[in-house]
């Protein structure tokens, strides 16, 4: 009986794509390092991101271990319970930093993060059951479903993240087929309306925030702060670094926000450029092998999910250091699965967990 218990367990670990197990891990480890650090040393700080961890590679075994099938069923429910704890936030969210973008519920959550699974999970449903040739109209469908949850995460406001759930459903469009005349427009419009989106759309911290990042020394105490004193925390770290747990920048709480958005700055200035590459190096196997699995999948609803996963994830990466590093503004995007986030690590995971689904379907079926 206990040979059967144990050879059941095995077989849920079975399987699965090793490289990506294994590089999730590292990420992990590498988390739990960079937090000790940027929580000043306090173990009981890192208690909770333990805990969020353990909770979210479970999520991505049990993920792993559903087929195609029940992955579909979930996705117009997933869509639904996204929209109304977008909707909940709004009555009930708690404030946090300025902005009502979390629910309490015994823990903070934040329904925005869910709706960059939710949102390319219900388009790559909605276009893998279309059996005719697509039309005008189901493209229109589909940026009904983005503008829906982009709107209700926008007026938190949080537009941060809200690009990001657009890019998640537009890569999607993207890769069903979306042509490039439509794309084109769609350009020329956004750049005509520019200023009817700086005036009306966006509020004035975001306007400073875009003014700041071509003169950050013009208000060096004020919203350029983030950008100076992270850009001279990546610069100070040099080759090497200044050594775990020796990071001036960090420890004499120079860095704003440096277990979340900016905890790039406390990776580079204690390990360096090398600490950075192997981060990159990771990140990149990652990359790698997901557009590997949407390159040997020969289903559509497979093939659409995991290039907007994929691509969405390099999005993230590229915004957070571009932010920190002082390329593009500070929108308040995490670091995947490095900086400190509870929802934003779970909802990674589920997409990783999918992204696990689809190989073992493909290799045993």
């Amino acid at each position: 009986m206990n040979n059967k218990r144990i050879n059941k367990i095995l077989s849920i670990f079975h399987n699965l794509d090793k490289t990506i197990i294994f590089m999730l891990l590292l990420l992990a480890v590498i988390h739990i390092v960079v937090q000790y650090s940027a929580n000043d040393q306090v173990f009981t700080s890192l208690i909770t991101d333990i805990l969020y961890l353990i909770f979210s590679f479970i999520l991505l075994i049990i993920v792993a271990n559903l087929n195609l099938n029940q992955i579909k069923h979930i996705a117009l429910p997933l869509y639904i319970i996204s929209l109304v704890l977008l909707v909940a936030v709004i009555p009930f969210g708690t404030t946090l930093h300025g902005a009502k973008r979390w629910l309490s519920l015994g823990i903070h959550i934040q329904p925005s993060e869910l709706c960059k699974l939710s949102v390319p999970l219900i388009l790559a449903y909605h276009y893998s059951i279309k059996h005719s040739q697509l039309r005008l109209f189901d493209y229109l469908v589909g940026f009904i479903l983005i503008l829906i949850p982009f709107i209700l995460i926008v007026i938190q406001p949080d537009l941060g993240t809200g690009i990001l759930v657009f890019a998640s459903g537009f890569f999607v469009l993207f890769f069903v087929g979306l042509p490039w005349r439509i794309i084109i427009i769609a350009l020329i419009i956004f750049a005509a309306s520019t200023p009817l989106v700086w005036h009306f759309m966006l509020h004035d911290y975001q306007q400073h925030r875009i003014l700041i990042l071509l003169h950050p020394a013009s208000d060096h105490l004020g919203k350029g702060y983030h950008i100076i004193q992270g850009i001279i925390a990546i610069g100070s770290g040099g080759l090497f670094g200044k050594g775990y747990l020796h990071g001036t920048q960090i420890h004499l709480n120079f860095i704003p926000e440096k277990n979340t958005d900016f905890v790039i700055s406390v990776l580079a200035e204690e390990f360096g450029y090398l600490g950075i590459c192997v981060v990159l190096t990771v990140y990149f196997i990652l990359i790698l092998r997901s557009l590997r699995i949407m390159q040997q999948t020969d289903n559509l609803f497979a093939r659409l999910l995991t290039g907007s996963i994929t691509l969405s994830f390099t999005l993230y990466i590229l915004i957070n250091m571009g932010m920190v590093s002082g390329i593009f503004p500070v929108v308040g995007v995490p670091l995947p699965l490095i900086s400190c986030g509870g929802t934003a690590t779970a909802v990674l995971m589920i997409e990783f967990g999918i992204l696990l689904a689809i190989i073992k379907q493909e290799k045993y079926t």
